[in-house]
């Protein structure tokens, strides 16, 4: 049960009144105990890096940048730079999503990524294992091919794509839609590029151990600041809804790390509450949402053994204005009371000066 969770503020002489506290002496200490009382006792303060936690900041270590020899091509560069290619990142994990240690059968997720039609460039590997796990050599720019095995947990990987624009005369169809096709033996999907745009989804197989999780922006020169989030949700010992994860760049870089805690308030609303810190510690914003879990996910075995949700809410700065939204899916543990073993995944958008930009499903 989240706690110091307050129902609303009456009338302005009980702000800074919570159950079981008494008043501040000073308007700052009111204050602080107001944005405490707003988001679930979590305050606009700095903090150890990873909030001191080795786990957390280790979490990180397998994500790594690549460097793409498909990049020393001068016609991937005249593509890249021109101003009329539209550019998206594509973040996609395979394997088992959350950590589980009983796994002992490997799955070979050798496969590849193909664009129909313009450029991939592979930009961060995903805890791949040195000597296993590896890129092949590129021998077109719009095909990527791997080599990946899984075991306890996952591997991906982190690719920017380039489409210009059609060349009419070309062969190109002007209107045949542009494709990207991930292609492994126990998984393969194939999307419009304009889906893309709002990319956040996990397909699960029947194996009860493996998944796979696409996410993806498409970037703007000018545009709003947006990212990826992940990391671990699940309870602690005593039972409290807790996470922990990675703020992310919109090209997959580090930028901080979050933690929160979810469960239900005193209406009974599924509610989570949280903070977000840079690499260095620093306060970057307080997080405040709602949960919900898939309608079907004790449905069935097939649905339980995937329990899991959505999660949606703002990210606010230390006056508790708000600063932009966050989206995502969750996974609960194999084991109720483990907050290691969970997962979560999402995307986040900065709040800025309206732009053309196409919906990206994080407004709703």
């Amino acid at each position: 049960m989240l706690r110091y969770f307050l129902i609303g503020i009456l009338t302005l002489s009980l702000l800074g009144l919570v159950a079981g506290c008494g008043s501040d002496s000073t308007s700052s200490g009111d204050r602080s105990q107001s944005i405490a009382d707003r988001f679930g006792g979590f305050t606009p303060t700095d903090e150890a890096p990873a909030f001191g936690d080795p786990t957390l900041a280790a979490d990180m270590a397998g994500d790594e940048g690549f460097d793409d020899a498909i990049l020393a091509s001068p016609a991937v560069d005249s593509v890249i730079d021109d101003a009329e290619t539209g550019v998206y990142a594509l973040r996609i994990l395979w394997g088992s999503l959350r950590y589980d240690s009983t796994i002992t059968e490997a799955t070979d997720w050798t496969g590849s990524l193909t664009l129909s039609r313009g450029i991939e460039v592979v930009r961060r590997l995903i805890r791949f294992e040195r000597g296993q796990d590896y890129i092949q050599p590129r021998t077109a720019r719009n095909l990527i091919e791997w080599v990946s095995i899984t075991t306890v947990h996952h591997d991906g990987i982190f690719v920017n794509i380039y489409v210009p624009p059609p060349d009419t005369a070309s062969t190109d169809a002007v209107d045949e839609p542009v494709t990207v096709t991930f292609e492994t033996d126990p998984f393969s999907i194939r999307f419009n590029i304009s889906e893309l745009v709002a990319l956040d989804t996990i397909y699960f197989l029947e194996d009860s151990v493996n998944a796979v999780g696409f996410r993806a922006h498409k970037l703007y020169p000018v545009g709003c600041a947006k990212g990826f989030l992940e990391g671990r949700w699940g309870r602690d010992s005593t039972g409290q809804g807790v996470f922990r994860g990675r703020w992310m760049s919109r090209n997959g870089a580090l930028l901080g790390h979050l933690r929160g805690k979810w469960g239900r308030n005193d209406n009974g609303d599924r509610v989570f509450y949280g903070k977000y810190i840079d690499v260095t510690g620093r306060f970057e914003g307080l997080l405040r949402g709602k949960y919900r879990p898939h309608p079907n996910h004790q449905a069935n075995y097939t649905g339980f053994r995937h329990a899991g949700g959505w999660f949606y809410g703002r990210f606010y700065d230390a006056d508790a204005n708000p600063l932009g939204v966050l989206r995502g899916h969750y996974m609960m543990p194999k084991w109720n009371r483990d907050e290691r073993a969970g997962y979560f995944q999402g995307r986040w958008k900065a709040f800025c000066p309206r732009t053309a930009e196409e919906y990206d499903g994080l407004d709703s």
